[in-house]
């Protein structure tokens, strides 16, 4: 396991979340995931740290409206979000 680090393409937005050094991450089927191709490495929260960008995050819900897609209020990245199958995680 190591800490990997991501963001959104404007920079405002930065995280890091411990993973396996072997990545295997997974498709959705929601129509939002669907669309734009997003995968999954689903991990416990304790393992998702945001670094920078709370005040730039946006959250759209749909449906049932326990899954979080947050984006990047600036260049509209989804680079992380609580998804409707595991809310205690982040993916």
């Amino acid at each position: 396991m190591r800490w990997r680090q991501g963001g959104c393409h404007c920079g405002a937005v930065r995280f890091a979340v411990l993973a396996p050094d072997e990545i295997e991450a997974v498709g959705c089927n929601c129509s939002i995931c669907d669309k734009t191709g997003f995968l999954h490495l689903i991990v416990p929260k304790e393992r998702f740290r945001l670094h920078a960008g709370e005040d730039k995050l946006t959250t759209y819900s749909f449906n049932t409206g326990t899954a979080k897609h947050l984006f990047c209020s600036v260049c509209g990245v989804k680079g992380f979000y609580v998804p409707r199958s595991h809310p205690e995680a982040s993916a």
